[in-house]
């Protein structure tokens, strides 16, 4: 655990003969095992966490706060600690109290400028009007204020044991000890030294022998999935994969406040291994076959050996208190088989951590559902009807929804796509996770003709597209007739996308289309996503049908290229087998089309415009070419224009000039 103190001289003061100091340490400890510093690493390592720590007089701050450069501590912002005390104030003169109120925000946010770390804001040791200052700044900020005020007492400072009046104010030993003690009872009380929750593994449920998993030194049990082996498919309306065409991969879930040890040891052996997002910049340690490194917040993360094969992923929940009332459907740990549920208007379907529920959910016509709990919802008893059923084929199906949540659950193998909302309104998806799709068309997040839409941070590994927006004109066959679903009626509108780490085995990652039967497409935003697999194409828009698709936002998106994949095949035929050029796969990062197909079921050709895509980092292995940005347009009087590419990077550099595809329709495209 990395600790940063930022602070003045009672957290560090060099020696100063001509005052009576003589140490090197916080002022006026004995010695250095007494000041507060010593103290709190030592409290925090005899509660199980080994800390790192950097110490730093950032005085100069406190004196002119309206005149100091940040940039002086670039230092302290790229330690990338856990936790962050900011301990200053004693210093900052009355009349600059207000530039100091001014100033402490930004300090705050330059020592911690993505948010991974926990900040604690100490107050002063003397009564001092800096503190209401501090105590505002902290709550703006998201961090948490320590009050010293209980040691504003002389009893608490070296008065007698040092000549020089400045020097004898500071925290005796004692006073030294209760900074400790309040700092670390703040610390305690967030949770950041809680070692993670694991939860055993379900009598009945089969295991994964590929890895053994230690969290803070806990045996966390590995749970087995399939995934698909090849991005090899079948073309529409298609059929179920030969299991041939998969392989078992494995996955950890826990649940996690303070930053996780994890500690992972492989089968096989292996040369080289990588975890993903690399966004994370999570750094690993490698002994043999264990591998070591540090989870500093919740998320989502893919730990590879020599590739994508057989991989691990790893599943770091928040700690969450789910609330329950009386019309809960509750399973705990265990193996349920639970079959076809059905939720209603006010329910709440909760598989709590540790549970392995068989079933499909559906909610149709219903409102204020909440489906929650760090618990599997499974579907690998279940197939896909023939012909397929819409509103019922799938793991979850929501039908002219309103308000409904799906919050941390694992979905796994589902025969169809993995959640579906139809003509819903005021979704909330959060710390879902999708793996072991690697059936016929398991896509991820599926809205059609939905509004109102915000995912977060959730994880997704399918087979076909990942988080797709469609506009859909449908029908079921019942006893020979054609039963039409009026879906199209509703536009598609109000979507966030955020914080998602997308694996996607075939298809788009994340994507509008490929039917598009609305009006309109519009207010749509993908935000600081990682694509860490891409089979078709990164983002993409496949126009099929007549919607006006406007004020579209891609921003901070990372997509990554590895060597080691390689392209998609389409399966003709029983006897056709998967084999590629053998060569890295580079998909576009950016495409865009429009067309009448497969997927056509208006006939009309619509229009894109107002489409920008800002800060898309490329992230590939070394020697991969930088991959391509196509657009598509149908005819002069349907196309894609006024699109904006407002910073695109590769490896860390700027490109201009990308390798850009389009034809003679295609409108105006700004790239900055």
């Amino acid at each position: 655990m990395k600790i940063l103190f930022a602070g003045n001289s009672i957290t560090l003061h060099a020696p100063a003969p001509d005052i009576g100091w003589t140490g090197n340490y916080g002022m006026a400890a004995s010695r250095a095992e007494n000041d507060y510093v010593y103290r709190l690493c030592d409290m925090i390592a005899g509660r199980g966490r080994i800390p790192e720590s950097m110490v730093c007089n950032i005085a100069d701050f406190e004196r002119e706060p309206d005149l100091f450069p940040l940039d002086r501590l670039a230092k302290l912002r790229d330690y990338g600690a856990d936790i962050i005390i900011i301990r200053i104030a004693e210093n900052t003169p009355a009349e600059k109290l207000s530039a100091f109120g001014e100033a402490y925000p930004r300090l705050i946010e330059y020592l911690n400028p993505d948010g991974r770390s926990r900040v604690f804001c100490v107050g002063s040791f003397w009564p001092s009007g800096a503190d209401p200052l501090i105590r505002t700044a902290a709550e703006s900020a998201g961090a948490v204020y320590v009050s010293l005020e209980r040691l504003h007492s002389p009893e608490y400072r070296a008065v007698g044991l040092f000549s020089h009046a400045g020097v004898a104010a500071h925290p005796s030993d004692k006073g030294m000890l209760a900074i400790a003690e309040t700092i670390i009872e703040a610390i305690d009380a967030s949770g950041l030294l809680n070692r993670a929750l694991v939860y055993p593994l379900p009598d009945g449920e089969r295991g994964s022998d590929d890895y053994t998993v230690t969290v803070d030194g806990q045996r966390a049990p590995c749970y087995a999935c399939r995934v698909s082996a090849m991005p090899f498919n079948r073309t529409w309306p298609g059929c179920q994969r030969l299991a041939e065409q998969s392989e078992q991969a494995s996955f950890v879930y826990f649940d996690m406040s303070a930053p996780a040890e994890i500690t992972v040891t492989a089968a096989q052996d292996f040369s080289e291994a990588t975890l993903r997002p690399q966004s994370a910049g999570v750094t690993c340690s490698v002994s043999g076959r264990t591998i070591l490194f540090t989870i500093r917040k919740p998320g989502q993360f893919s730990l590879e050996l020599d590739g994508r094969h057989h991989n691990l992923h790893i599943f770091a929940n928040p700690v969450d208190k789910y609330k329950t009332g009386a019309d809960t459907l509750y399973f705990g740990p265990g193996l349920h088989e639970a079959g076809d549920i059905e939720l209603r208007d006010g329910q709440t379907l909760f598989v709590d951590a540790g549970a392995v529920v068989h079933a499909s959910v559906r909610c149709a016509d219903s409102s204020n559902v909440r489906i929650i709990g760090h618990g599997i919802l499974d579907y690998s008893r279940f197939e896909r009807h023939d012909p397929l059923e819409w509103e019922r084929d799938g793991l979850i199906n929501l039908i002219r929804c309103e308000n409904v949540t799906v919050d941390g659950v694992i979905l796994r193998d589902a025969s169809w796509w993995s959640i579906t909302a139809f003509n819903c309104r005021n979704l909330r998806y959060n710390n879902v996770k999708t793996i072991g799709m690697w059936r016929y068309n398991s896509d991820g997040f599926d809205f059609v003709n939905s509004q109102n839409v915000h995912v977060s941070d959730c994880f997704l590994r399918n087979f076909d597209d990942v988080i797709v927006l469609k506009g859909m004109r449908v029908h079921n066959i019942e006893d020979g007739r054609e039963i039409p679903l009026h879906y199209e009626h509703m536009n598609l509108q109000n979507y966030l996308i955020e914080g998602c780490v997308v694996w996607c085995d075939w298809g788009g990652g994340l994507e509008i289309g490929a039917e598009t039967v609305a009006d309109e497409y519009s207010n749509i935003i993908f935000r600081d996503c990682d694509i860490i697999r891409n089979s078709d194409g990164a983002m993409r828009i496949q126009s099929g049908d007549r919607a006006l698709i406007h004020n579209v936002l891609y921003e901070n998106i990372r997509v990554e290229y590895s060597k080691y994949d390689r392209a998609s095949v389409y399966q003709h035929g029983d006897d056709m087998s998967y084999a590629p050029e053998d060569k890295p796969s580079i998909p576009p990062v950016i495409c865009g089309w429009m067309y009448r197909g497969m997927w056509t079921q208006d006939m009309l050709y619509g229009n894109i415009r107002g489409v920008t895509y800002r800060n898309i980092y490329i992230l590939a292995d070394e020697g991969l070419p930088a991959p391509p940005v196509s657009f598509m347009s149908a005819d002069a009087g349907h196309r894609f224009d006024g699109i904006t590419i407002d910073g695109l990077y590769f490896n860390g550099s700027r490109i201009t000039e990308p390798d850009l595809r389009t034809n003679e329709f295609t409108g105006s495209i700004t790239i900055k």
